[in-house]
């Protein structure tokens, strides 16, 4: 039995970080494990990462190294790798975060434990795949002594896990994946009330909040398991879930109700951008557009972060010259109307707390 597709592959590993070093940004960690079967039946032998760390390691002589990226995405390097190396456990890694927007957006996913787990990118080689048939009809496992090693991911912890929890509910594992779920929530609350981090980073973390939220939603009201089944078991105890923690941080930390005219000039924004061809903006500034467009809540801090942006940005805007990338970039943000109404809702936060 040979594997049908040689092409570019990632392989999750749900591995826990080894050490952090805030200072120094250094994170050390296991990117894959040897002599376990994974679920595609691969079993990665030591010495399969050889030949890919003498030619593109961190000690090798090569211009293409082995990258350090998130989500395996070759647009989003967050670091680079100080050392890779075979060890009897697997291939340890020793990564350095760099002082990007996106490498500082990592260092406090480590920190909160939004980053748990890790991926390789890689190729098989066609010879060195073999299947080893065990004593039982069909089954076996792929021996891989060898693979081509292009990346190593971080990856964000929980999405994967819960993709069909309907099912798990269906099942005597439903009480455990709750369990996980609220745990899980929880840790995304904290992280949000932090406010570490660009804008990307917490809208990425008020997002994947209202996916676990309509996970945890699937898994109560999904039909029950089947009792009469199954063996009797001792009663597990039931999972009581706060609902209201995820209430309370939706009404009274977040912000929303700017004007239509804030909504307008970010429609504006994005429809002059296109003119020019999107040059315009970073990539915060522009789903900072599309979050306005769609009339979405700000947390406290993109609150303060949008009218910071706009206070500053301001004496960049000519209304008439509507190619300025200032110009664009003023009214991506929602331009005058929503320095205005930041400004007022931000006075009345601090009154409140007064």
């Amino acid at each position: 039995m040979e594997k049908t597709n040689l092409g570019y592959q990632i392989k999750a590993q749900p591995l826990e970080i080894k050490d952090l070093d805030e200072n120094s940004r250094k994170v050390a960690f296991y990117l894959s494990a040897f002599d376990k079967m994974d679920a595609d039946r691969d079993i990665i032998r030591r010495g399969a990462f050889k030949k890919s760390l003498q030619e593109r390691g961190p000690q090798s002589a090569s211009n293409r190294k082995i990258a350090y990226l998130r989500y395996h995405n070759w647009e989003m390097p967050i670091g680079k790798f100080l050392e890779l190396a075979e060890d009897n456990y697997g291939l340890y890694a020793v990564g350095e975060l760099g002082n990007s927007t996106l490498g500082t957006d990592a260092l406090h996913d480590y920190k909160d434990g939004i980053i748990r787990e890790h991926s390789i990118g890689f190729k098989y080689i066609a010879d060195k795949v073999k299947f080893i048939e065990t004593d039982q009809e069909g089954a076996g496992f792929y021996e891989v002594s060898e693979v081509a090693l292009w990346e190593g991911s971080a990856v964000t912890f929980g999405a994967n896990e819960f993709t069909n929890v309907v099912d798990v509910a269906k099942t005597e594992g439903h009480i455990n994946t709750a369990q996980k779920l609220s745990q899980e929530i929880d840790l995304t609350i904290k992280a949000l009330a932090n406010g570490k981090g660009t804008d990307e980073r917490l809208y990425n973390m008020e997002m994947k909040l209202k996916f676990l939220n309509a996970q945890l939603l699937a898994l109560a009201t999904a039909e029950p398991f089947d009792k009469h089944s199954v063996k009797s078991e001792p009663q597990e105890k039931p999972l009581v879930f706060n609902w209201e923690k995820v209430g309370d941080f939706y009404e009274k930390q977040t912000y929303k109700g700017y004007p239509q005219t804030a909504v307008n000039n970010a429609k504006k924004g994005i429809r002059l951008n296109e003119a020019v061809g999107n040059k315009c903006a970073t990539a915060v500034g522009k789903q900072r557009a599309r979050d306005i467009v769609a009339k979405r809540a700000f947390s406290l801090d993109t609150l303060k972060r949008v009218y910071s942006y706009l206070s500053r940005a301001k004496a960049y805007y000519d209304a008439n010259d509507e190619k300025a990338c200032g110009t664009i970039s003023y009214l991506l943000w929602g331009g005058e109307s929503m320095r205005v109404w930041s400004e007022k809702k931000l006075a009345e936060i601090e009154n409140n707390n007064n």
